[in-house]
């Protein structure tokens, strides 16, 4: 009986998962990028307005914006299919072709420009500045609730995979620690968003990828110690019993080294160490993979 339940709880052992919030957060994630590009293009009219007043010269940016445009239109149809990967790509080239713009602007700033053109810029660009913030307001509100939405889904997909170990008789300690902190990361959200503060809300989703990586581990750790009295027990090959333990205690030192704070010092080293983190959990995948394999089919 013991052997069909490890087999069940192996077969079932897929990490695939699909979070269905995706489509509202890169959508959010449009709208503040649709913000940006409205000002910049807005400032740029504002310019070539203050320029004719002034009759001073000003540069052609109809390439910048139409640039601009493109990749805009392309972020849109990214993130209504629901396209990862092209949505993020997308949003490079936008942002490059943002900046682009802006060392334009500044460029053209030392071209016989006069004290009546500086002063019409700094005059239009206060509303201007206004209307991106309201924009930005609305779109963090969506972000923020798209947030919570994907974190939430995390949660339920976690406590799903939870209940089901426990029921098979898996010690799903470790996972619901994990859980635990995931539901204090929901608590933190509108304090991230609270103000239109980015580096706030990358320590935001900085802390959640951690968590994802941990309960991936965890996962794998229970089913590892779950699994070997059931091959002890059993006529396994007590080759495929060490190297079931060998990989649990790889596992294991891998969560040590990766453990979880709430407190994020510095987004980069943050950053930084959850790809060394991810990196060792994908290697335990590929060998938790392999062993699954021996043990359902060997």
């Amino acid at each position: 009986m013991k052997r069909i339940l490890l087999a069940l709880v192996l077969i079932a052992a897929t990490f695939a998962w699909n979070n269905p919030a995706w489509p509202e957060v890169l959508e959010a994630r449009y709208a503040y990028d649709e913000c940006n590009v409205g000002f910049a293009k807005d400032f740029v009219e504002l310019r070539e307005d203050c320029a004719e007043d002034e009759d001073v010269p000003i540069f052609d940016s109809s390439e910048y914006v139409e640039d601009i445009d493109d990749n805009l239109e392309d972020l849109e149809e990214a993130a209504e299919d629901d396209d990862r990967l092209e949505f993020g790509l997308t949003r490079l080239a936008l942002a490059g072709d943002l900046l682009e713009l802006g060392l334009a602007i500044v460029g053209d700033a030392f071209d016989n420009k006069t004290a009546g053109f500086f002063d019409c810029v700094q005059d239009g660009k206060d509303a201007l500045k206004d209307d991106l913030e309201d924009c930005r307001v609305d779109a963090l509100a969506e972000a923020e609730a798209a947030t919570a939405h994907f974190v939430e889904y995390d949660i339920e997909h976690a406590e799903d995979i939870t209940e089901d170990l426990e029921e098979d008789g898996v010690d799903v300690s470790g996972m619901e620690a994990v859980i635990e902190d995931g539901e204090e990361l929901l608590d933190d959200i509108p304090e991230a968003f609270d103000e239109d503060e980015p580096a706030e809300v990358r320590a935001l989703q900085l802390r959640h990828s951690r968590l994802v990586d941990l309960f991936h581990l965890e996962r794998m750790s229970a089913i590892c110690e779950y699994a070997v009295p059931i091959l002890e027990d059993g006529d396994y090959d007590e080759d495929i019993i060490d190297d079931v333990e060998s990989l649990n205690e790889d596992i294991r030192d891998t969560i040590d080294e990766c453990e979880y704070s709430a407190e994020v010092e510095n987004n980069n080293d943050y950053a930084n160490q959850n790809l060394d983190c991810w990196a060792d959990t994908w290697d335990h995948y590929e060998d938790f993979v392999s062993l699954k394999t021996e043990i359902l089919f060997g």
